[in-house]
């Protein structure tokens, strides 16, 4: 929705007027008058859900200082009663709740940016279109923006992780990696959020998609990019793996939701499951003969993409080296130890001793 939508602009007031009753004041006919402004039908039935505090969360929604679209944490045991009752809002309602926000957050201004990194076009304004809440850790808003010249791009609005995975996020291309752009921002309230586009592709490891013949067809070039993308990984100590390689439609194999980082050590936990393993396995799930066969053969190609990659990654040491620095202060406060430390766990995954 536009800021300049009479109906935005109709629900902006309503909620200046009501944001100057001080919260223990407030009273539930306040909230229902706001909550009609928003298109809500059955007021008194919606503010009488049985969630705990579900009026002070009413409140959190709607505050324009903030935001997030879901305010619980998702860890609560009541997250998913909170999450289901946003979701019987209208969608308008929704795209006015997130839309009120965007100016006060300074958020829009990081919407054209990541805008400006998806497309290569500089927009000076945009509409969201659509507000949905999504089941994931390291997503919790998914909302659609609409581009003055009628484009319109999903984008992700997450509150988890943000400072890992931006970090992160700035090392693919330095050594010639896919990736996708990521923007992070800092509220003038201090809230930190993440905003990122929703890929595109099939999930390697999750999608139904990923049959038998797919793996024949596709199989040679996913295992090619998983194992230049692991390289980078190795290096940097990404934990993260498994369910996090994405195909593109333009044969090209990105990471996703990159949040923890620097496990450089031998003892460090991980969740992966090595590509040439897991394809075979996925294929050939009742046959141990096809399922070795596909696998060595896959192990070799893996190892050869792996080994060009990390080739690429040492002559470009000294440009990632110059990027971690520039990032110390966020990677201090990322990882609460020295940078000094980290760098030479890096350098020394990077360039080993002979």
């Amino acid at each position: 929705m536009a800021s300049s939508h009479p109906d935005l602009q109709k629900y902006e007031r309503a909620l200046t007027r009501y944001f100057q009753i001080p919260a223990n004041e407030r009273k539930s006919r306040d909230r229902e008058k706001i909550l009609k402004v928003l298109g809500v039908e059955n007021t008194q039935e919606f503010l009488g859900m049985h969630i705990p505090l579900w009026e002070a969360k009413l409140d959190e929604l709607l505050d324009p200082t903030c935001t997030d679209m879901l305010p619980i944490s998702i860890a609560h045991s009541y997250v998913n009663w909170v999450r289901g009752a946003i979701r019987l809002m209208p969608s308008g309602a929704r795209v006015m709740i997130l839309s009120s926000k965007l100016k006060t957050t300074g958020v829009k201004k990081s919407v054209l940016a990541l805008l400006h990194a998806m497309t290569g076009e500089t927009y000076r304004d945009f509409e969201v279109t659509d507000v949905q809440l999504v089941e994931k850790v390291h997503k919790d808003t998914l909302f659609t923006v609409k581009t003055p010249d009628r484009k319109e791009y999903p984008v992700y609005l997450s509150h988890f992780g943000c400072l890992g995975e931006y970090i992160y996020s700035g090392l693919p291309g330095l050594v010639g990696l896919p990736s996708l752009p990521a923007v992070y921002h800092v509220t003038p309230q201090g809230e930190e959020l993440l905003l990122k586009p929703k890929e595109q592709g099939i999930n390697i490891y999750h999608d139904d998609s990923v049959t038998t013949a797919r793996i024949h067809k596709d199989g040679g070039w996913w295992v090619q990019g998983a194992a230049a993308q692991d390289a980078l990984g190795d290096c940097i100590g990404t934990a993260l793996r498994y369910g996090h390689y994405v195909a593109t439609p333009d044969k090209k194999v990105v990471m996703i939701d990159n949040i923890e980082l620097f496990h450089l050590e031998d003892t460090d936990v991980r969740i992966f499951e090595p590509i040439y393993e897991f394809l075979p396995r996925k294929a050939y799930p009742d046959d141990a003969r096809k399922q070795e066969q596909l696998q060595e053969k896959m192990q070799a190609e893996y190892e050869k993409a792996y080994g060009g990659q990390m080739a690429v990654i040492r002559k470009e040491w000294a440009e990632i080296e110059r990027y971690l620095v520039e990032m110390r202060r966020n990677i201090h406060t990322y990882s609460g130890e020295v940078f000094e430390t980290i760098l030479l766990r890096i350098r020394a995954r990077v360039l080993p001793k002979r």
